[in-house]
């Protein structure tokens, strides 16, 4: 186990993060696990977290479960090299019996390294080595300043001052950067100076509580907070602070701050407060006083930032102003007893089992947020918990158990209730919250009251989960702008077929409402962002998602509002649809960026330009930016892309395409469309039964082509990195006609099942340094008809692996048609096939075998190969660094009787050949052509007692930079 020990904000996780990524990419260990510990660590979000990095899915019942499911997990991966990294460890934890990391255990194939900010840690955990993390050089603070500021590294404009800003944040690089980005850009001498003398005035007093190693950096990041350009900015900062330590702050969370407390009276709508926060979320990212998580949904805080944003709001002057993070409920009853009852925001981590207060008077309170942290344990809210808060504006609770009744007190006041993991009862009193704007209702069983939407006149945003609510409510609300959650199956009136109206009459004799009947004009409002269910979870802005409901292709209507601005669509089970575009949305579902169809038995295409109401006209536009595409389970899918001659379908948006049990598709793209996919990075294809090809030529010619060799068109598919075909018996190649396909960016191939590739006739392999044992995949499918197979800049040592192919079944003969055979910059081969039944692989038509740039590469053919090669006529081998011999002697070669060399023997002399009797003969009649250049390790053509007889007809031989070979032997022939 390794320690690394150093101040608060002196870099240990970024370096611990940075040398993770380096040993995963260099695969010094296979995975790297990270979870940040924390002061106060919650285990089972530390056993999730760990778990997640690993990839692996954890669903613990509690602490011992979760610490049980990794030790198996950890057991299970025993061959599997992996680096866990602890970060922020406060306080000595027993691995083994909380995180379920197997500790000490003799087979162990895990390292840990841990960062803390006490040297006492790595001594208690018994770290070696323990590295302590130095502050910067003065020298290195003076760069990371400038560089945060904006400010060129050689210019010395500024030096006198800035090196003196510099020295004030004591080496810390969370202190310079957060200087450095208040001083960005256009601020000149004077601001310098001032922040120069702000600086070491706030360092005159000690700052009560904290401890005097961090009151430098506390300082850096006060003067970082005062120099935000907004009170918004800095009021959204300290509402970050009420997330508990270490948190993964999304953004959509903050939305309630922002539309209940920051813009409620200037934001015009829900996504105006939305843009204003993602703006905020920037200068705040910019000033060093929010983390990157990877994603624009999330923010972090650095704990240290977090600590100082608490102490900012602690110090205000105005009571009213302060915000207080607490943990423990016997904290927060004692906050209010000395008097902090005036505070704005309170945010309250529930950590063991506690009852809350009956009420808190609490009467300038306008956010609370009540989180319950223990697992299996409900939070109990008592009824008149909120009486002395009535001029409450946001509530959070997390894990509790409430009546909807309990909020009767805030009536006038309540704008944003946020309600995850809760059991909830009496429903009805949400229409008594009349200042409602945003009610989220997440993994909370309520039902829905029908007259809400009467009720709630201001509710522009409504998130419900683990329920359903009826179409007709939802259009009840009048300023609705957002809807995330699941409806009610729906039923249209007047639908013409009599499955339809058979199941019409079915549901008006039911009473229950779990299915509602629409008027035939129904629509549904137009909403700005909105994730519409049935059936299955959702997550994409403005999605819709239908499932198990077999709705009939014209009942889609009811959503014709929404298509203009849809960017997620998931269908299955629709019933009498040929189409996706146009049937569904005239318009062509232009805004759409994902579809995914699922077993629809009727659809014939996804997409159908003959029938675009624009007619012969033009191009019409239709899925103009469709990224990816799921088709699972069509049946009658023929085409994925239908149009007229004459129309032109551009696929330059696409990225990923994922075909499974498309039994009657025959082929995925013409060649036109091949050629658009310059974005394409993933391709899927499985269990389609008549599939012949990939890409279909016949009719889609380009007199323009440029030839490749062998009259051959080349096709590009520059970005794709993972292609997977799996269980296609008619697939027969990738390009049908005289096309060749390449792949320069390919890093993982699967393939499987593709018994008629065997007419394959030509394999390039280019630039996938990650593909690794794929080629082995490649070459176990009895390419009997390949006929050139060239091989570059791919992660092997082992081309052809025999144990593997013939383990396979195959008995014939291994390639028998392979005429050329080019092997380039394969800088980990080792050798050109392994151990195996040679008989069977003796490639007896190959006429040219190039090898270039295969570093690691020492001897080339063996005795017996060589003698099947019997039509090779060109022999090219170039900058095989370690090549000591092109042939070399199987073990169990039998002697025949001598030979006499020819004029060549004396260019392919072995060294120690004048001793040698008896020689055994390879012969090579055919050969013509040979080339040997940059060998510095080359010594012989073949081993001591073997002799070639080359054909006296007119041949080439080039011998060059090959300098242990005799001297005579070197020049051009």
């Amino acid at each position: 186990m390794v320690g690394l020990h150093g101040l608060g904000g002196v870099g240990k996780t970024t370096l611990a993060k940075f040398v993770g990524n380096q040993l995963r990419q260099q695969e010094v260990f296979h995975k790297v696990g990270i979870a940040t510990v924390s002061r106060h660590p919650t285990i089972i979000n530390v056993q999730k977290e760990l778990a997640n990095s690993l990839g692996w899915e954890l669903e613990q019942k509690d602490e011992k479960d979760g610490a049980d499911q990794l030790c198996s997990m950890f057991s299970a991966s025993k061959s599997t090299k992996i680096l866990i990294i602890l970060d922020d460890v406060w306080n000595v934890l027993n691995l083994k019996e909380k995180l379920g990391i197997p500790v000490g255990d003799r087979d162990n194939c895990c390292k840990i390294l841990l960062t803390t900010r006490k040297k006492s840690v790595c001594d208690s955990f018994d770290c070696y080595p323990q590295i302590p993390l130095d502050i910067l050089t003065p020298e290195e603070g003076l760069t990371l300043l400038k560089k945060n500021a904006g400010i060129d590294v050689n210019d010395s404009t500024l030096d006198g001052v800035s090196k003196q800003v510099a020295a004030e944040c004591k080496g810390l690089p969370l202190a310079i950067k957060a200087v450095g980005s208040a001083l960005h850009k256009g601020k000149g001498f004077d601001k310098w100076n001032l922040a120069l003398n702000n600086l070491k005035e706030a360092k005159l007093y000690a700052i009560e509580g904290i401890d005097e190693n961090d009151q430098d950096v506390y300082v850096c990041l006060k003067f970082s907070y005062d120099n935000l350009n907004s009170e918004e900015s800095k009021l959204c900062f300290l509402f970050c602070s009420l997330f508990p330590e270490d948190y993964e702050i999304y953004l959509e969370d903050l939305v309630g701050y922002a539309v209940g407390v920051i813009w409620y009276q200037c934001a015009p709508s829900i996504e105006n407060a939305r843009s204003r926060l993602h703006e905020t979320i920037n200068t705040l990212k910019a000033a060093s006083l929010l983390l990157d998580t990877g994603n624009d949904r999330s923010v972090k805080m650095h704990d240290i930032v977090r600590d100082v944003a608490i102490w900012i709001s602690k110090e205000k002057t105005e009571e009213k102003e302060r915000l207080f993070s607490i943990n423990g409920i016997r904290l927060v009853e004692r906050a209010v007893e000395k008097g902090l009852e005036q505070c704005k925001g309170i945010s309250l981590v529930v950590n063991k089992k506690e009852e809350l207060p009956s009420s808190l008077t609490c009467p300038n309170l306008h956010i609370l947020r009540l989180d319950n942290s223990l697992f299996g344990y409900k939070l109990q809210v008592p009824e008149n918990f909120f009486e002395g808060m009535p001029a409450l504006k946001v509530i959070t609770i997390i894990n509790g158990v409430l009546s909807l009744k309990s909020l009767r007190f805030l009536a006038n006041s309540l704008r944003v209730l946020q309600l995850i993991g809760c059991d909830v009862s009496d429903a009805s009193f949400l229409g008594k919250l009349k200042r409602l704007e945003l009610l989220c209702l997440q993994r909370c069983p309520v039902e829905i009251p029908e007259e809400l939407g009467d009720e709630l006149h201001e509710l522009k945003l409504l998130h419900i989960g683990y329920t359903t609510i009826s179409p007709l409510t939802i259009k009840k609300f009048p300023q609705l702008e957002e809807f995330y959650g699941s409806i009610k199956k729906w039923e249209v009136e007047g639908m013409s077929s009599e499955e339809s109206n058979a199941r019409l009459a079915e549901l008006n004799s039911q009473a229950d409402g779990s299915v509602v009947c629409l008027p035939k004009d129904f629509t549904f409002p137009e909403l700005q962002r909105y994730v519409i269910c049935k059936g299955k979870d959702g997550h994409e802005t403005r999605s819709l998602i239908i499932y198990n409901n077999r709705p009939e292709a014209t009942s889609l209507g009811i959503f014709s509002a929404l298509y203009q601005n849809l960017e997620f669509l998931d269908l299955g089970s629709i019933i009498g649809c040929h189409n996706i575009v146009p049937s569904i949305d005239l318009r062509g579902l232009n805004e759409l960026t994902f579809l995914f169809v699922t077993n629809c038995g009727d659809l014939e295409c996804i997409m159908d330009a003959s029938q675009s109401p624009h007619g012969e006209s033009g191009n019409p536009m239709m899925l103009s930016r469709l990224a990816r595409l799921y088709m699972w389970e069509l049946p009658e899918l023929k085409r994925i892309w239908k149009a007229p001659a004459q129309h032109v379908i551009n696929l330059q948006t696409l990225t990923e395409l994922n075909v499974y049990r498309c039994n009657n598709l025959t082929y995925i793209f013409t060649l036109s469309q091949a050629r658009s996919l310059k974005q394409l990075t993933s391709l899927y294809v499985r269990e389609c039964e008549r599939l012949e090809c990939i890409v279909e030529a016949k009719s889609d010619h380009n007199e323009g082509e440029i030839s490749v060799e062998d009259g051959y068109m080349m096709l590009a598919l520059p970005l794709l990195r993972e292609l997977s075909l799996d269980d296609l018996p008619e697939l027969m190649s990738f390009c049908s006609e005289n096309y060749c396909s390449t792949w320069p960016t390919l890093e993982e191939l699967y393939l499987s099942i593709c018994p008629n590739l065997t007419k394959l006739r030509i394999l390039k392999i280019d630039e996938c340094s990650h593909l690794h044992d794929a080629i082995h995949a490649l070459l176990k499918h009895d390419l009997k008809n390949l006929e050139k197979l060239g091989i570059s800049q791919v992660g092997v040592r082992v081309v052809f692996q025999l144990e593997a192919i013939i383990a396979e079944g195959q008995e014939n003969k291994l390639f028998p048609c392979l005429k050329r055979l080019y092997l380039k910059n394969l800088r980990e081969l080792q050798v050109l096939y392994h151990e195996g039944p040679t008989h069977n692989f003796s490639p007896q038509n190959l006429t040219e075998l190039t090898v270039e740039g295969c570093t690691m590469l020492r001897r080339l053919l063996s005795s017996t190969l060589a003698r099947n090669l019997l039509q090779l006529k060109e022999l090219h081998i170039w900058s095989c660094w370690e090549l000591a011999q092109i042939i070399d002697e199987d073990e169990d070669e039998d002697h025949l009787q001598p030979k006499k060399n020819n004029e060549l023997e004396e260019v392919f002399w072995h060294k120690d050949g004048a001793d040698v009797v008896d020689y055994n003969e390879i012969v090579m009649n055919e050969l013509w052509d040979l080339r040997l250049e940059d060998l510095p390790n080359l010594t012989s053509f073949w081993p001591a007692g073997y002799q070639i007889p080359f054909p006296s007809a007119s041949y080439e031989v080039v011998v060059h930079n090959c300098p242990k070979l005799p001297e005579n032997s070197e020049g051009d022939g």
